[in-house]
Order: structure tokens, then sequence, then C-alpha cells
């Protein structure tokens, strides 16, 4: 087993081209820099937030109707919408930096 004290003499030559702001980005995988600081985030940028729910629209007598809480009408219509309306496994892996066995489903649901 390699004490720590041999770790510390092993990397040191490795890291010492790196300024602290590309180690602590290399470190938690996120934009760290003096910039974030200013901004009042921390020293590292926070981890990427979800995007918003898609609006959930249905096909109306006027045309196209678009509600952004579906969940709170009372006779949900088909939706005319096409494709995805939130993360897959692995955009949410990517967004929160994770390796995507250890990923969380995503917080939007799929209408």
């Amino acid at each position: 087993m390699v004490s720590k004290r041999l770790i510390v003499p092993l990397l040191l030559p490795i890291l010492a081209g790196c300024s602290a702001p590309q180690i602590g980005s290399f470190a938690m995988g996120r934009d760290c820099s003096a910039a974030e600081l200013e901004k009042g985030v921390g020293w590292c940028s926070p981890p990427e937030t979800p995007p918003p729910p898609q609006p959930y629209c249905t096909a109306g007598w006027s045309g196209v109707d678009c509600w952004s809480r579906p969940d709170l009408m009372p006779n949900v219509a088909r939706s005319v919408a096409e494709g995805p309306t939130g993360l897959t496994a692995e955009q949410n892996a990517v967004r929160l930096n994770k390796d995507y066995t250890n990923t969380p489903p995503s917080s939007q649901n799929s209408y």
C-alpha cells in the first residue's frame, strides 16, 4: 500500500504547471475560478439546473392551446407536441457530472 507521504511528492511534478483554478476544475468537474467568487456563488460554479418544463399543448377549436401546468387540469387532452418533454438519463448524468449508473431520474414529468 502506498503511504500518503509518497503520494504528495509523486503528484507535485504533475501539478506544478497547473494553477489552482485548473486543479479545482479538474477535481470538481465544474468551472472553478476567482470570477465565480466575485459572482458570490463560491469557488466553483453551481451545477447546471434542469431546463424549465415544456408547455403542454393541445388542439382546440381556435387552434393550439398551451398550458404550463397540465397536472392541474381536470381533463387532460392529448398533447400535440412531438418528441421528448424531459431529460434523458444520459443528459441528466452530464448535467449533474455523475456516472450514468448513479444518476437520479430527471425531475421533469413526461405528460
